[in-house]
């Protein structure tokens, strides 16, 4: 009996849909949005799993909630400043070929009144103690920085290299010790690359990083990329205090794991992406208006 009702209810559901365009319409959205979210989470799972496969071999080890051994706000790079909260994840450590250094999915998270933004970059993060660099940044130059430059003066620009001033926007506080900084050779790499770098440095930080997630695909060339970065502030020994390298512990940063985790628990890091989670709540939503809208109207 129960198995005919369950029948009976079915069909007439599935002849009131017939008859009623406005239900075609949006169960053909909310199916189209489910499956664009379950598409879009499926091709996340592949990457994160094609970026823990780089982790098993050519000298690269795999982190899921990577344990750099500090604190994030607690290092120079400005870009680790920004937002209310900011996580890593997916990480591939460095072993063999450039000890020291890291590369990451870095987020961090501006909170709203009655929503947050979460803004994803694909970092390559580089740590010595030997490192003494000056506080800079280099970015793409836009128009908007060259107009805004006539009024601050704060491009640091080599009028003997048109082809690297041209493309980046250089600054930083003490601006003669940046342009020692930058030698030819330095920005001869800057030049050669391909994309939207933007670079970083402080101290014994130096961090180069492009918007947006890295794709798997793309993830070889970047971790090149920025190797040849790296080596080139580090072939100059100007860069180096001289400074003994001290031995590494194995000690977990109990608190960066579980800054982490909670950024994960409130929508950010490397759980389920925001788009996904809007597609799904989407059409969860729009099936729980057509259900009480079909109550209603008998």
């Amino acid at each position: 009996m129960q198995s005919e009702i369950s029948a009976d209810s079915m069909r007439d559901v599935y002849v009131f849909i017939k008859g009623n365009w406005e239900y075609q319409l949006l169960f053909g959205l909310m199916g189209a949005a489910l499956l664009i979210g379950l598409i879009y989470m499926f091709l996340e799972w592949r990457r994160m799993k094609a970026i823990a496969a780089m982790g098993e071999g050519g000298g690269l080890e795999y982190q899921k909630h990577p344990n750099l051994g500090f604190r994030l706000r607690a290092a120079a790079p400005a870009l680790f400043s920004l937002g209310d909260y900011n996580s890593v994840s997916h990480g591939l450590r460095d072993v063999s070929v450039l000890p020291g250094a890291w590369y990451l999915d870095f987020q961090y998270t501006v909170r709203g009144h009655k929503s947050s933004h979460n803004y994803n970059y694909g970092l390559a993060l580089y740590r010595d103690e030997r490192l003494a660099l000056p506080e800079f940044e280099l970015s793409p130059e836009t128009l908007l920085d060259r107009a805004g430059d006539l009024v601050t003066k704060r491009d640091i620009d080599f009028p003997e290299r048109p082809g690297f001033s041209g493309r980046y926007a250089l600054s930083g506080p003490d601006k003669e010790r940046v342009a020692a900084l930058f030698t030819t050779e330095v920005s001869g790499i800057f030049e050669g690359l391909r994309g939207g770098w933007q670079v970083q440095g402080a101290g014994k930080f130096l961090i180069v990083f492009k918007k947006g997630l890295v794709s798997a695909a793309a993830y070889p060339a970047f971790i090149e990329e920025a190797r040849a970065v790296f080596r080139a502030f580090l072939a100059d020994p100007r860069n180096l205090a001289g400074a003994p390298v001290p031995a590494r512990e194995a000690v977990d940063n109990e608190g960066e794991v579980a800054q982490a985790q909670l950024y994960r628990m409130i929508g950010g890091g490397a759980g389920m992406s925001k788009p996904a989670e809007i597609v799904l709540a989407v059409a969860f939503v729009g099936f729980m208006i057509a259900v009480l809208y079909a109550l209603l109207m008998g």
